[in-house]
């Protein structure tokens, strides 16, 4: 399997072999958890909770999530499976960031794709001389912003060719992915409370 067909999964999982559970502190929903390699800190992490929250944080970010009493509860699963959307909403951003900047970014792969898919089925009954030279426009005026995601948006809104609109719906069009690291942290700490659950029961 070639590094681009692994999925988050895969790289988690490949990056957590070695990690080890320690239980720093537990009283109650007052807990502390450390998740590291011996003698490493390579992707250590820990889990802290306090009643309503649950906090990951270490090498690969810091994110606070809030919902309900035990949050072991609300991340608590049989399969290392996740929800990264459900509970991106549950994140607790700073007062000017949106959980979405934080876990979300943009990709202008996405955005050339699209834009020239919108452009094909916009000039299917075009001659080929009008088509390349909307092409051209297209590519000077639209594509070259692709690497900003405000500055391609607009360019995409604001293109005419022959007073024609080509992308007038584009806002509509989602052209972000999961960040790599907010997937990591979502997998950590479900794969952590499964390791804090099977200690308690071996303990018992």
């Amino acid at each position: 399997m070639t590094a681009l067909q692994k999925t988050p999964l895969d790289r988690f999982q490949e990056t957590i072999g070695e990690h080890q559970l320690t239980i720093i502190h537990e009283d109650g929903l007052h807990r502390h958890l450390r998740c590291a390699r011996p003698q490493s800190s390579d992707r250590y992490f820990n889990i802290t909770t306090w009643p309503g929250f649950l906090c990951i944080s270490g090498d690969m970010g810091c994110y606070v999530f809030q919902r309900i009493e035990d949050m072991f509860k609300f991340f608590r699963f049989d399969e290392l499976g996740i929800n990264p959307s459900y509970w991106a909403e549950k994140l607790q951003a700073g007062p000017h960031v949106a959980p979405d900047e934080i876990t979300r970014e943009w990709v202008p792969s996405k955005f050339r794709l699209e834009i020239k898919e919108w452009f094909e089925d916009a000039t299917v009954d075009w001659d080929e001389n009008a088509k390349q030279e909307a092409w051209e426009e297209v590519e000077s005026e639209v594509l070259s912003e692709a690497d900003n995601e405000h500055t391609a948006i607009t360019a995409a809104l604001e293109f005419r060719f022959n007073d024609k609109e080509m992308f007038q719906d584009f806002w509509e069009v989602d052209f972000k992915q999961w960040k790599g690291h907010y997937l990591w942290c979502c997998y950590a700490i479900v794969w952590a409370i499964q390791q804090y659950d099977a200690a308690k029961q071996a303990a018992a």
